[in-house]
């Protein structure tokens, strides 16, 4: 019997019991949605975190916390530091949570205290009026930029541009309104505003800066002045630093900053989904596996059903080879189908996901031959034993069988 006819005979028997063959199916249709599911949401989300990351490909973050109170800068120390560097920006920053009121709304909200370069790196959008200027940072004018936010707390139907808000009892003239975006893993959405960072010292906190982006003049320039400011940064924390064991500064015991580009970032997440991926995939192939038990569960049955088949074949001249082969093929196409309609399932869920969410999940092709082919070989394996069992039945005993 070639093949055509033994797959024409396994469509057949499929058919002729539709339910059981949709039951055997089910453990290999769960097993390759999760799946598909999983690889393509991972790599929607990877495709998420590069294109949000990489807005910002050009800067640099610096964050210091030295026990040595000798060792830290403030805000012209910080400035005089780093623009040793050929860095197209330098942006420190400070924070606090405090008081503001406008009229009779009062509330406790985000300070951030910039120079004139924080908005020249950041991706927000310039809604109203303008961002802080150098003037601003120069003279500490009481000059605050709200976002849209702060505005909808504050200034509901009004406009805000020109109007003073109080901030820790002190007045402050709104001249510029941003917009802050979409909320988003990258993007926590929040009340802020922003003063010159020479009045925050002087009215909100007077203390060290810890924060501190760097703008290079090009992406293929971040990694040359991320090494300088390193070592910059190395030779100014470990001057004169030993701890009472005898440890240096460069053991790395007592490191005071870090420097941080989107490579590395990137890099740190991108291990992270990699291990989370492979893990919920190993959950998931455990669906295959009850699958494939479910399939040789069922081949046994249907060995037992057509016994009597079997010993007419092998009585008229059946050989071994083609009683397996059916048994194997029909195996096959059984977790074969159920992989497909799998991948079909996987590739709506992944459809709702790009439309109801900012991920777009992505189904390669790769991945979806390899997700069918892979659950008709958990058909074939969990087939041969039953397949196995039919054909080395004896004609004699199969014709007697009830």
């Amino acid at each position: 019997m070639n093949l055509k006819t033994t797959i024409k005979l396994s469509f057949k028997e499929i058919f002729a019991n539709k339910l059981r063959s949709i039951l055997t199916m089910l453990g290999v249709i769960i097993g390759v949605f999760s799946i598909v599911v999983i690889v393509s949401l991972g790599q929607g989300l990877t495709n998420y975190i590069n294109e949000n990351l990489f807005k910002e490909a050009q800067t640099i973050k610096v964050m210091t916390f030295s026990r040595n109170q000798s060792k830290n800068m403030k805000y012209n120390e910080v400035m005089k530091f780093y623009e040793e560097f050929d860095a197209k920006h330098i942006s420190p920053e400070m924070e606090s949570n405090n008081l503001v009121q406008y009229k009779k709304v009062k509330e406790h909200i985000s300070i951030k205290g910039i120079n004139d370069h924080y908005f020249a790196m950041k991706n927000v959008q310039l809604a109203e009026g303008r961002t802080i200027c150098p003037i601003d940072v120069n003279r500490k004018i009481n000059s605050v930029v709200i976002n849209d936010k702060v505005k909808e707390k504050f200034f509901a139907g009004e406009n805000p541009i020109g109007r003073f808000i109080s901030i820790k009892g002190i007045d402050y003239k709104v001249v510029g309104l941003i917009n802050s975006g979409e909320a988003s893993i990258f993007n926590y959405v929040r009340e802020e505003v922003y003063i010159p960072i020479t009045s925050f010292t002087r009215d909100i906190a007077n203390h060290y800066i810890t924060h501190v982006t760097l703008g290079a003049a090009s992406k293929e320039e971040v990694l040359q002045l991320s090494k300088q400011v390193d070592e910059a940064l190395m030779k100014h924390y470990r001057e004169g630093i030993e701890d009472e064991t005898g440890d240096d500064y460069e053991g790395g015991r007592y490191r005071d900053y870090y420097v941080y580009t989107p490579e590395k970032e990137l890099g740190e997440l991108n291990k992270i989904l990699r291990i989370l991926s492979i893990g919920l995939g190993g959950i998931a192939g455990i669906s295959l596996l009850v699958g494939g038990i479910g399939i040789m569960n069922i081949m046994f049955v249907s060995v037992t059903e057509r016994t009597k088949e079997i010993g007419i074949r092998k009585a008229i001249g059946a050989k071994r080879r083609t009683i397996v082969s059916q048994f194997l093929v029909e195996a096959a196409i059984v977790s074969g189908i159920g992989g497909i309609i799998g991948l079909l399932l996987a590739g709506i869920v992944g459809y709702a996901v790009g439309v109801l969410t900012p991920l777009k999940p992505e189904i390669k092709i790769h991945v979806m031959i390899l997700a069918v082919a892979f659950s008709a070989f958990i058909g074939i394996v969990f087939g041969i034993y039953p397949a196995n069992k039919a054909a080395k039945l004896k004609p004699i005993d199969a014709l007697r069988f009830e």
